[in-house]
């Protein structure tokens, strides 16, 4: 039988997409306040060359930057993270289009997943609208292994160094939390 023991805290990421400077910082802000300060913060890259899926909504030259937050996170928060960046993507929209996209996600030792409101066969279903998806493995010596469905641009500079540098810095939380549950 398995006796079903509570995960190690994972590390926190929000990405966000935007086209004004004042609005990502006015977002920053936000974001840390409610999940604390960040520890790392990916190069601003242009997401529009990699992909323009959200131009018709959110325009041309999109651009995309990642944040990681210091303190893990419970990996069941997910969810909730999600439902606060969607509240804020509603709260920064113009006629129903989104000034900004936040796409929450957790980094650990084996994976990076990503929360999505869009429903497909290999998510699973979190609740509140909200699912969970693999985007990314790792795997020994910094490989990154990457599966059918995932977004490009994480497997490109500079999000991809970005990633394996949070997995890092979670190496050294977790050793911590690890080292804090010893009695």
């Amino acid at each position: 039988m398995s006796e079903l023991l509570e995960p190690v805290k994972a590390n926190l990421t929000i990405s966000v997409m935007f086209r004004d400077e004042a609005l990502l910082a006015e977002t920053r802000d936000i974001l840390e306040k409610k999940y604390g300060e960040t520890d790392a913060i990916s190069k601003v890259y242009d997401f529009s060359s990699i992909s323009p899926y959200y131009d018709p909504e959110m325009g041309n030259d999109i651009k995309k930057i990642v944040f990681s937050f210091k303190e893990p996170v419970p990996r069941d928060l997910l969810k909730d993270v999600k439902l606060f960046c969607v509240e804020l993507e509603k709260k920064y929209s113009e006629n129903g289009n989104r000034l900004v996209n936040l796409d929450p996600g957790l980094v650990t030792l084996e994976n990076f997943i990503l929360a999505t409101g869009k429903n497909y066969s290999h998510r699973i279903y979190l609740g509140s609208g909200v699912f969970a998806e693999v985007t990314l493995m790792f795997g020994k010596k910094n490989a990154i292994k990457e599966l059918p469905w995932s977004y490009r641009d994480y497997l490109y500079e500079p999000a991809r160094s970005f990633l394996l540098e949070v997995r890092e810095l979670y190496r050294a939380k977790r050793a911590l939390l690890l080292k804090n549950t010893e009695i």
